[in-house]
């Protein structure tokens, strides 16, 4: 019978710190946007970002889809479960809202940079190395001998 140790270096903790940290921006985020209501969302909040050029077929559905994928991509990026590419649709999702925000004018509001950009940084950190060992996708992988994103 073979007893594997389950090991994980400093490396691991400031993934699962970054996880945490930009996880619950996001579910907290999407749950505010939810429990105040989306149509108030997408109404006062979302259509004056919209950019001009992007055509309202699509922005609507996306400005409605929002707080929904806010709260699932936070949590899954919490529980570091398909990290990978959970991050990188978050990755994604933060390039389109500060892209929103810098042709409304409103990106230098928060002061010299916006934080925005640094939740790309921890985003595509995270969507390059993955979760670390202390996730779903690491307990897995160290557990079943599988291959995960991790």
């Amino acid at each position: 019978m073979s007893t594997s140790k389950f090991t994980f270096t400093p490396t691991d903790v400031v993934l699962l710190l970054n996880r945490l940290a930009l996880g619950l921006v996001f579910l907290l985020a999407g749950i505010s946007k939810i429990s105040g209501g989306v149509a108030k969302f997408v109404e006062e909040s979302f259509r004056g970002l919209a950019p001009a050029w992007l055509p309202d077929w699509f922005a609507t559905p996306y400005g409605y889809t929002i707080p929904f994928a806010e709260t699932l991509f936070g949590g899954l990026l919490i529980l570091g479960l398909m990290g990978r590419l959970t991050a990188g649709i978050l990755t994604l999702m933060l390039v389109s809202f500060t892209i929103a925000l810098f042709m409304a004018g409103q990106a230098t509001k928060a002061g010299p940079i916006h934080p925005n950009i640094v939740y790309i940084a921890l985003a595509l950190l995270l969507a390059t190395i993955g979760p670390g060992k202390l996730s779903v996708d690491g307990l897995c992988r160290n557990c079943c001998g599988g291959k995960s994103a991790a």
